[in-house]
């Protein structure tokens, strides 16, 4: 049976455009992250560059065919680009802020091959040469981005697109050294050569996997979500009451068991009523994520901060003794006072009290109660300032 590279290439295009419409309509596209919205970026930027293409071979003359052949050549680089940064951001290796030097690499190639595949189009062997060669890189650099270490991350949608990706950089190089260097071989676009039969025929095959591969990456972000809005308060970023204690009990037991030292500070925004009441709610809730900011910005890594309750916080300090514990409370105290007077326009203070791990410290709860009945005291003694609890 003889296969028809154009027949191919249409009904690839129309399944292209048909995930492109399906995989935002499945995901929801306001409710998908910045990772699910590259990928399916990427696959209509795929569908944009297969319709030119197609669209190119029914053109009269050399200008459309030129036009037509560069936009194609340009979105479909493009679209590996946007599928690279995806899975970076999907593996945790990205940040949606930053440019990383792969990204600048892969747009600078994309940009470079767009334009020399335009200003060289009528060089047949160039512009194949080429355009398949910078592909089929752009490919390779999509199959190292799957295969990168992920301990977070599934490893079967990972390996679905890395062989996928594999597959047709190895045909897309393939077909590029027929174009450059044998083209009597592949003279033109839909030459039925047994190479350009078999890349159409598997680029159909790839747009599958690939596509159940996206949504099984984007379900594994969606439940990563979940669990992370379990154990996060909403308004702060921190943890919520619930998991901090979970967290603080394994850290306490370890403290226990390895003799190690051990703090737990309380705290208790001062005045919080007549912040909302004089400044209103909104102001009330920028308050707690200055807080919120401002610990995390002071804590250690090893540190555990959650948000309590109401306007309360509670932080365990690991390897801590009480001299340590106090200049942190010092530090933050000084940076809180400078940055609300900036942001809020007021300057907000805190009350805490400090526990540190002793004897009679059985359980959470114990250290717990000795925090809180010095932050009490220290609201009693006339708020702004720490009290250390008595052992």
């Amino acid at each position: 049976m003889e296969l028809d590279v154009r027949t191919l290439m249409v009904a690839f295009s129309v399944n292209l455009f048909a995930g492109a419409i399906a995989l935002p309509t499945i995901m929801g596209w306001r409710r998908i992250g910045i990772a699910a919205r590259h990928a399916v970026l990427a696959t209509g930027l795929q569908a944009l560059g297969w319709f030119c293409l197609v669209m190119s071979t029914l053109a009269r003359n050399e200008w459309p065919d030129r036009l037509l052949s560069t936009l194609a050549m340009g979105a479909m680089s493009a679209n590996l680009v946007t599928l690279w940064r995806a899975i970076r951001l999907w593996t945790g290796h990205g940040q949606p802020e930053t440019r990383s030097l792969g990204l600048i690499v892969l747009w600078m190639l994309t940009g470079l091959m767009t334009l020399g595949y335009g200003l060289g189009f009528s060089d047949y062997a160039w512009r194949v040469g080429l355009a398949n060669g910078v592909l089929g890189l752009q490919m390779l650099m999509v199959v190292g981005a799957a295969l990168s270490p992920s301990p977070g991350t599934h490893r079967g949608w990972r390996a679905v697109i890395a062989a996928s990706m594999l597959l047709m950089a190895t045909l897309t190089f393939w077909r590029g050294l027929l174009g450059a260097f044998f083209t009597e071989s592949y003279p033109f676009l839909t030459a039925p050569h047994p190479i350009n039969q078999l890349s159409a025929l598997a680029s159909s095959v790839v747009l599958l996997l690939n596509s159940m591969a996206l949504l099984m990456a984007y379900r594994e972000e969606a439940e990563r979500q979940l669990r992370e809005q379990a154990i996060t308060d909403g308004l702060t970023g921190l943890l919520n009451r619930r998991a901090w204690t979970e967290r603080a009990e394994a850290l306490l037991a370890d403290a226990r068991r390895y003799q190690q030292p051990l703090g737990l500070m309380m705290i208790d925004i001062d005045h919080f009523k007549r912040v909302n009441d004089d400044h209103g709610h909104a102001r009330g809730d920028q308050a707690l994520q200055l807080v919120a900011r401002m610990l995390r910005e002071q804590l250690r890594s090893g540190d555990l901060a959650g948000r309590y309750g109401g306007e309360e916080f509670c932080v365990l300090l690991t390897h801590t003794r009480e001299g340590p514990a106090l200049s942190l409370d010092q530090r933050l105290r000084q940076c809180l006072r400078l940055e609300s007077e900036q942001a809020l326009g007021f300057v907000l203070e805190y009350s805490a009290g400090l526990a540190a791990l002793g004897e009679n410290d059985r359980t959470l709860d114990d250290l717990l109660r000795r925090a809180d009945d010095a932050l009490y005291e220290a609201k009693r003694a006339g708020r702004a300032q720490v009290v250390l609890a008595a052992r």
